[in-house]
């Protein structure tokens, strides 16, 4: 995490509680430091591996890269379907773009087309912002627009939407959250709304906005810890803690038809 006061804010509960504490490591004491480091930051993993054997990091090797043929065989977790000539894009992943691409692509040419448009997140867990970006350009293009800076300590990166598709500018959209919509998943619904594009609709979501990265403590422990922190540009905020707050809320499920019913009342 880049310094500044939430990194010291991070350390200070860290060290308030478990100074001094010579316990070692096991999945009551993972369970415990993960609680304690969500107030901060709620991407924060400690995972216990009761197998053991990991071998410890010096520093993060990366997320692993998904396997291509499981990422196919779900077609990465993009479909797309109508409800009248309002059309439906179930975004339930973020796969890398480079696999994601054909199936997104394929989605957006059946929507073509549609008097409106529901995006729904409520099952989007996170992944790769590249595809975030590539589904935020189908509904803010033609041209790309300034969506966030991501602030990390050796630097930070600036993204904008990807254009995509061939949605009419103007088309009328609304977007699908609950408590299952995380991390890169919230992302996206935060920037859709930041950018005016039209209502959320559904539950709040988890507050997950730091960036993190994998990495092995211990022979049983390993961890998600955060790396970088995330800026809109439009509110020059983020959802880290607080979660993506629905504009229309209502119970998960009954969500969709509550956004159909907003869309076809124009």
């Amino acid at each position: 995490m880049p310094a500044g006061p939430r990194r010291e804010a991070l350390i200070a509960a860290l060290a308030e509680r478990f100074d001094g504490d010579e316990r070692p490591a096991s999945p009551e004491v993972c369970a415990e430091l993960q609680a304690h480091a969500r107030r901060i930051s709620r991407h924060l993993d400690v995972e216990w591996v009761a197998e053991g054997g990991l071998t410890p990091d010096t520093e993060s090797r990366g997320w692993p890269a998904p396997d291509p043929a499981e990422v196919a065989a779900s077609r990465a977790h993009i479909t797309a379907g109508r409800a009248g000539e309002v059309g439906i894009l179930r975004v339930s992943g973020l796969a890398p773009l480079e696999l994601a691409a054909p199936f997104l692509d394929e989605a957006l040419e059946e929507l073509a087309g549609s008097a409106a448009v529901v995006l729904d997140l409520r099952a989007n867990g996170g992944g790769d912002l590249d595809t975030a970006m590539a589904v935020l350009g189908w509904l803010l293009g033609p041209g790309p627009v300034h969506i966030s800076d991501v602030i990390a300590q050796d630097g930070a990166q600036r993204w904008h939407s990807e254009p995509r598709g061939d949605l009419a500018p103007g088309t009328p959209a609304a977007a699908l959250i609950g408590p299952k919509t995380y991390s890169s998943g919230e992302a996206l619904a935060y920037h859709f709304q930041a950018q005016g594009r039209g209502p959320l609709v559904g539950e709040g979501t988890p507050g997950a906005a730091d960036h993190v990265t994998p990495i092995v403590l211990d022979a049983h422990v390993r961890a998600n810890l955060p790396r970088a922190y995330v800026v809109d540009a439009v509110t020059g905020s983020n959802w880290e803690q607080a979660g993506v707050a629905p504009d229309v809320p209502c119970a998960e499920a009954e969500a969709l038809e509550r956004a159909l019913d907003l869309l076809r009342a124009g």
